[in-house]
């Protein structure tokens, strides 16, 4: 009986290492989808390498250290960051959601490919944020 419950908490033990192995594996598997998608490669490169280098050019001509631009450019950054980590999550999600919904609608089954849906998805991140920067550009000009 003992040498039956050695074996079995072997397996168990064997078990749990292959479920943290898979675990490890599905987050890099995810990890390396997100740097697939053009859309959000081209935000990661802009948050990473071009808007450090604007605030340091914004900064050299700012009035001082303690200058009211260099308190609203942070916090438009910090905005932009949330903004970002946002789209990268739930981008791949929608683009998963949109793709199921074409397919069970027998008119749009038949459009159903990559490219489209990633249209369709950064249309539906894209759009309410522009409309609602259209409709407060018009309340404040």
């Amino acid at each position: 009986m003992a040498e039956v419950v050695a074996e079995q908490w072997i397996q168990i033990q064997h078990l749990e290492q292959a479920l943290q192995l898979a675990q490890r594996r599905a987050l890099q598997d995810q990890r390396q989808r997100y740097m697939r998608c053009s859309f959000l490669k081209f935000f990661n490169d802009l948050s990473e390498r071009h808007l450090p280098k604007m605030l340091g050019a914004l900064e050299y001509y700012s009035f001082g250290k303690g200058s009211t631009i260099k308190y609203y450019m942070s916090q438009a950054l910090q905005q932009l960051r949330r903004f970002y980590s946002a789209i990268k999550k739930y981008h791949h999600q929608l683009q998963g959601f949109i793709k199921q919904e074409m397919r069970r609608n027998e008119f749009t089954a038949a459009f159903v490919n990559d490219e489209l849906v990633f249209f369709l998805a950064s249309a539906l991140i894209t759009f309410p944020v522009l409309g609602a920067w259209m409709v407060l550009s018009s309340q404040f000009s």
